[in-house]
C-alpha cells in the first residue's frame, strides 16, 4: 500500500493518521505507516483507536519504552480504553529474530493485548497467548476489528513438531550444496569439495536434540548449552548476519555470565558493489559475543581461506587479521603476540591453530576433538574481544 509523501523543510515525509502529524520519512517509518493504513482498510479499525509511537510510561509509571503501534478499544462496562493489539515494526532490511520478539513481549506483558504483531513490511508474524499451552503461538491471521472486540476465538497455527533430521555428509552431495544455500549456510562461491564437511558441520550445530554438558574451555566455565535462536550479528564493516545460531552460556573468572554464539553462514558474493565492492561469496564460521547493546561478530572465519584438507582431515587455522571498530585493521603479528600471551595453547609458530576434525564420521559433541575445537573458536573469539578493548582505550 502506497503512502502518500510531502515535503517540510526539504525533507521527505509522511502523514501520520495516528499523531496527525507529518513525520520524516525512515524505511521503518514507510513500514508502520503502511500497515497502519492496513489496519483501517483491511481489518476495519477505527483511526481513533490507533496510536503511534506511544509511551509504556502511560500505562505503568517509570515503564521504559515506546510501542510502535498500539490498538485500543472501548470497554462496554467501563467505557475505558483497552490494548487490544500491540504491533513492534522494524525497517524492511532488518529480520524479525528472537530479539524482535522479545522486545514486543515485552511490550505485550505490560499491555495484555490480544495479539502481538512483528513486521518488517516484508514478513509479518501475528501471536496471541496460548492459555493453554501457557505460551505465545502463532496466530493464522489477524482478525477484523469488529470481531476482535467481541471476543472473537483466536485461530492459532497447529505445532508442527520440528522433523529436520541431520543429512547424511557423505551422500548426495549437489541436493546437500542445494539445501545448505536455501538455508543460507553455504556462500554461492564455495567450491563443492567442501559441501561434505560444510554438512558435517551444519549437522553438528544445528541438531538441537542433542545438548552438551561440558567444553574443554581454559578462561572461561562451561555453563550451558542453550540450543538455537534466530538473530542476528553486526560487524565493523556494517554488514550483518541473520540466522540460527547455537549459543553457549560460560562464565568468566569474575563469575560474571557470558554468552557467545556460532554460526556457519555464507557471505555475499559481490562484484562492483557500491557497499561491498568485489567480494567472494565464501563461507563463514561466526563467532558471535553477546555485549548488551552492542552485539557483534567476534570472528567471521572464511572456511575457504583457512581450513587445510589432508584426506579427511580438516585443519583449522588463521592468520590473526582483525579489525578495531573506526581504528581499522590491526597489524597480525600484534593480534598472534596478544593470543599468545593470553591464550598460549592457540599458537603454533607464527600462526593461530584452533583444532583438527576427522569428517570420515559424522561430528559428534562426544568427540573430544571436536569439543576442543569448538572450545578453541570460542576462546578465540573472547581473546580476540579483549584485544579490541584495549586496543581501543589506548592500552595496545
Amino acid at each position: 500500500m502506497q503512502v502518500k509523501k510531502y515535503i517540510k523543510d526539504g525533507k521527505e515525509c509522511v502523514l501520520c493518521i495516528a499523531r496527525k502529524k507529518l513525520i520524516q520519512v525512515t524505511p521503518e517509518e514507510i513500514v508502520r505507516q503502511e500497515f497502519i493504513s492496513s489496519l483501517v482498510t483491511k481489518y476495519g479499525v477505527p483511526e481513533k483507536f490507533i496510536n503511534a509511537e506511544i509511551p509504556l510510561s502511560y500505562f505503568v509509571k517509570g515503564k521504559k519504552g515506546r510501542v510502535d503501534i498500539l490498538v485500543s478499544a472501548i470497554g462496554e462496562e467501563d467505557e475505558m480504553n483497552y490494548p487490544l493489539m500491540v504491533i513492534e515494526c522494524k525497517a524492511p532490511n532488518v529480520p524479525i529474530t528472537d530479539k524482535v520478539f522479545e522486545q514486543a513481549a515485552y511490550y505485550d506483558n505490560v499491555l495484555q493485548t490480544k495479539l502481538m504483531i512483528l513486521t518488517n513490511g516484508t514478513d509479518t508474524l501475528v501471536f496471541g497467548w496460548n492459555e493453554k499451552e501457557n505460551e505465545y503461538q502463532e496466530v493464522k491471521e489477524i482478525p477484523n476489528y469488529s470481531n476482535l472486540i467481541k471476543n472473537c476465538e483466536i485461530k492459532f497455527i497447529d505445532i508442527i513438531e520440528n522433523k529436520w533430521k541431520r543429512p547424511n555428509h557423505k551422500s548426495r552431495i549437489t541436493e546437500n550444496r542445494n539445501e545448505l544455500l536455501s538455508w543460507g549456510n553455504i556462500g554461492e562461491d564455495t567450491e563443492l569439495k567442501l559441501v561434505p564437511f560444510l554438512t558435517n558441520l551444519v549437522g553438528l550445530l544445528y541438531e538441537e536434540k542433542i545438548k552438551i554438558s561440558n567444553l574443554p574451555l581454559k578462561n572461561k566455565r562451561f555453563v550451558s548449552d542453550g540450543g538455537l535462536r534466530f538473530t542476528t550479528f553486526g560487524n565493523s564493516a556494517g554488514g550483518s548476519f541473520a540466522g540460527d545460531y547455537r549459543y553457549f552460556l560460560v562464565e568468566n573468572k569474575n563469575d560474571e555470565t557470558e554468552l557467545v554464539s556460532i554460526s556457519v553462514m555464507g557471505k555475499i558474493s559481490a562484484k562492483n558493489h557500491p557497499k561491498w565492492g568485489n567480494s567472494k561469496g565464501y563461507t563463514l564460521l561466526n563467532i558471535a559475543i553477546d555485549d548488551f547493546e552492542n552485539s557483534h561478530l567476534s570472528l567471521e572465519y572464511s572456511i575457504d581461506r583457512f581450513v587445510k584438507i589432508e584426506n579427511e582431515k580438516y585443519s583449522f587455522w588463521h592468520d590473526g587479521t582483525l579489525t578495531v571498530g573506526n581504528k581499522g585493521r590491526a597489524k597480525n603479528k600484534d593480534v598472534i603476540d596478544f593470543v599468545k600471551l593470553k591464550t598460549p595453547k592457540l599458537v603454533s609458530g607464527n600462526k593461530i591453530y584452533l583444532g583438527t576434525v576427522d569428517n570420515s564420521k559424522p561430528l559428534e559433541w562426544k568427540d573430544k576433538e571436536v569439543k576442543k575445537l569448538i572450545a578453541n573458536f570460542i576462546e578465540y573469539g573472547f581473546v580476540r574481544d579483549e584485544f579490541r578493548k584495549m586496543r581501543k582505550e589506548g592500552r595496545l
